[in-house]
């Protein structure tokens, strides 16, 4: 038995884990998407901050106007760098969505922030409060849009699905 040589079975090449999967198919958009997410917070904080601290705002006010300054950019920089669009833009397919997005987040962190007001007048906790129903928000609303508002493999499903909203 000298000189045989035994074969190994041929290497196969394992299925990608799901997370590997995610890696790959949106690394680079979620990397633009934080990117885009880190000026929205910081725009929208410091609003919000400004109006409560110095201009002596009410938590729900000030809630309010931080989403009014930083919506605009978010909308721009998400279309723009994120998704990667560019052209006219469609009313029915991604600024009805994107709004309607960025109302819900409205409703859900003004109620956060009217609760904690409630509890405390301290502009950290009030940041905190708006902070954590934002990130909440941030990831309904990257699957959304990354799913219905701009996907890139089905065009006219995604335009057919944000008509019908």
């Amino acid at each position: 038995m000298t000189g045989m040589t035994v074969a190994s079975p041929p290497m196969s090449n394992p299925q990608p884990s799901a997370l590997l999967r995610v890696i790959e198919e949106h690394g680079a958009k979620l990397l633009r998407y934080c990117g885009v997410s880190a000026v929205n917070v910081l725009t929208g904080m410091s609003t919000l901050a400004f109006c409560h601290a110095v201009l002596g705002w009410s938590p729900v006010a000030s809630s309010v106007s931080a989403w009014a300054v930083s919506t605009i950019p978010a909308y721009l920089l998400s279309r723009h760098w994120v998704w990667q669009q560019s052209g006219s833009h469609s009313m029915s397919a991604e600024i009805m969505p994107f709004w309607i997005l960025a109302l819900a987040g409205l409703a859900f962190s003004t109620l956060v922030v009217g609760l904690v007001g409630t509890v405390t007048d301290s502009t950290l906790v009030i940041l905190l409060g708006n902070l954590g129903a934002y990130g909440v928000v941030w990831v309904v609303k990257y699957l959304v849009i990354d799913n219905l508002m701009w996907s890139h493999d089905d065009s006219d499903h995604r335009v057919e699905a944000a008509e019908a909203i």
